[in-house]
């Protein structure tokens, strides 16, 4: 089942997309819109196609109609005449979707397997790389989850020149299950924004969301 999680939340709903559909199916449940068709019709590599129209038949699937993705100038996008803002994220063979009606949301998603110690110090500030360091090492998935977070976060803020290791901070706090909550802080331009987040961990990928309505 390509839909791996459709989750509800409040004002809004989180989906994840297992990529495993042959193109032609794909297609076909992409449902392109002609302006669509044309974009797509420029992308070559495989892997590059089957993303972009899994996010496509995501999309559909999550509102119940086709729904044309568009772009603010900064790379943003937006979902053409619908009521939700959005935030889109990939990794290998998964594409996963946050919509929310009011504010605007940050989701990101990774491989569980996917080793990052080694960029640690790029994106951590002393602080949390202490929190992600334990007697055996780093713990690969408080690495992700910062890692996973930041990048919501940062999907959230329309302002470039962003830090990781200094403008967006974690406060981690229990992380050793597959799902829960913890505390994301921007600090920028507008002051110090506090953003909820969650987590899951599903069928190998992590998932990292929230949202905020300082920005809109």
């Amino acid at each position: 089942m390509p839909l791996l999680l459709q989750k509800n939340i409040e004002s809004g709903v989180i989906g994840l997309w297992d990529i495993s559909e042959a193109l032609e199916e794909l297609e076909l449940l992409a449902d392109l819109t002609p302006t669509d068709a044309i974009n797509y019709s420029v992308i070559s590599a495989i892997h590059r196609k089957k993303e972009w129209l899994a996010t496509r038949a995501l999309l559909n699937e999550l509102t119940g109609e086709r729904t044309l993705i568009k772009y603010h100038n900064d790379g943003r996008p937006f979902p053409d005449n619908s009521k939700y803002h959005i935030s889109i994220s990939h990794t290998t063979g998964f594409v996963a979707i946050m919509l929310h009606r009011f504010n605007l949301p940050g989701i990101d998603i990774e491989l569980s397997s996917r080793q990052v110690s080694k960029v640690a110090s790029r994106f951590l500030s002393p602080e949390e790389f202490d929190v992600c360091h334990e007697t055996s090492g780093f713990s690969n998935h408080k690495l992700l989850l910062h890692w996973c977070a930041k990048e919501a976060i940062f999907k959230m803020v329309p302002f470039s020149d962003i830090e990781f290791s200094t403008d967006i901070r974690i406060k981690l706090g229990d992380s050793n299950r597959d799902s829960g909550s913890f505390q994301g802080l921007f600090i920028g331009k507008p002051g110090q924004v506090p953003v909820a987040l969650e987590f899951l961990e599903i069928k190998g990928v992590i998932l990292v969301w929230g949202c905020t309505g300082e920005f809109r």
